[in-house]
């Protein structure tokens, strides 16, 4: 018996992979609480006054208490505080530990079901864009869970699909702005999608209805400070009208050619007007597999799924030759003497195509 083979069934490695993740960054967000993950931070100061969780004071107190320095406006929609919450009633040297860690192990368990063997799921500990979603307590690792469950469920269980759905629209809602092209023709998933978002909405309403009204003014001072952070999204290369238009059409096409995981996050960095790396962690798992599995896949998605664990898709002008790769690998390029031809077309597929052609000349007299 092999090595592999003496390897417990995914069954057994996927929920302790998800315990792994839940000591592993619980421990490092305790003994690194002090770096000041800034990010989290606002979070929990805003939770903790959702009375008010959008004015400016809240942060300049913060800062002040903090010794913190930068521009963290909380702009989160108001229905994010329903997560936010429950963490924002202990004390920050335990919420913030707790919130990584359960962050982490949910995104790992959920990963975990899209990367074969699920030990592979391993390598997504130290990958960087999982890392600099990790560390500043960001949320784009609970989406991703949402978004990666909600995929998985689309078919069996469209009900639950769609409530997770809901659950990342209402955490991060630029995160799932093409969710209607990706999901077009799952009604009954969209249905339930659409249920989960206005309960969530009547929810938050426990923290006062105003705040939807304080909530577009907070968006419009936070696009002003967009404008000096590093961000990977490719409209940051150029303020562009036509640049944006162009950007719109090739998200549309992402969305609609690929009509997957890949589809709702590349589409959404062509469109969205901030994104950091860490934006991508929903994307690891999918990189992963496309590297893993680069004889199923092809050498196309192998090297793009490289370029993004390596965390090289940094900055604007790498975001716009990782979306432009999607674009070119996702595309059914016809003919055999097209240099993407065997990139585009999984290998199981071009196999039978190639096995059906060898039968018929066989049988041709």
């Amino acid at each position: 018996m092999t090595l592999l083979q003496r390897l417990p069934p995914d069954r057994v490695t996927r929920p302790a992979l998800a315990v792994l993740a839940l000591v592993l960054w619980s421990v490092f967000a305790a003994l690194h609480a002090h770096v000041k993950p800034a990010d989290y931070y606002v979070f929990w100061e805003a939770a903790r006054h959702t009375s008010a969780p959008y004015d400016p004071a809240l942060i300049t107190a913060l800062e002040a208490r903090l010794h913190i320095t930068g521009a963290w406006p909380f702009v989160y929609p108001p229905t994010f505080l329903l997560l936010a919450w429950p963490f924002a009633q202990l004390p920050l040297a335990l919420a913030y530990p707790l919130w990584t860690g359960v962050s982490a192990a949910l995104f790992i368990y959920a990963a975990s079901h899209l990367v074969k063997p699920a030990w592979a799921s391993l390598a997504l500990f130290v990958v960087p864009p999982v890392v600099l979603a990790i560390a500043p307590g960001e949320t784009s690792l609970i989406v991703g869970a949402a978004m990666i469950g909600g995929w998985r469920l689309r078919a069996d269980r469209p009900r639950l699909a769609g409530l997770l759905f809901a659950a990342a629209v209402c955490i991060k809602p630029q995160a799932m702005i093409l969710a209607p092209v990706v999901l077009w023709g799952h009604w009954r998933l969209a249905r339930w999608a659409m249920i989960g978002c206005l309960a969530l909405v009547l929810a938050s309403f426990v923290f006062g209805p105003g705040l939807w009204l304080q909530w577009p003014r907070a968006l419009e001072g936070f696009s002003r400070v967009t404008l000096a952070t590093d961000r990977v999204n490719p409209s940051a290369l150029a303020p562009s009208p036509w640049l944006a238009a162009a950007l719109a059409l090739l998200a549309l096409y992402i969305a609609w050619t690929w009509r997957d995981l890949t589809g709702l996050v590349v589409g959404a960095l062509c469109l969205t007007p901030y994104a950091h790396e860490y934006d991508l962690a929903p994307l690891a798992p999918v990189a992963l597999s496309w590297l893993a599995q680069r004889a199923r896949y092809g050498w196309g998605r192998a090297c793009l799924g490289a370029a993004l664990l390596a965390g090289l898709v940094s900055a604007p002008a790498m975001g716009l030759a990782f979306v432009l790769g999607v674009a070119a690998v996702g595309t059914r390029w016809r003919g055999a003497e097209s240099p993407l031809h065997r990139f585009a077309v999984p290998l199981p597929l071009w196999g039978r195509r190639a096995a059906a052609a060898a039968a018929a000349r066989s049988l041709s007299p």
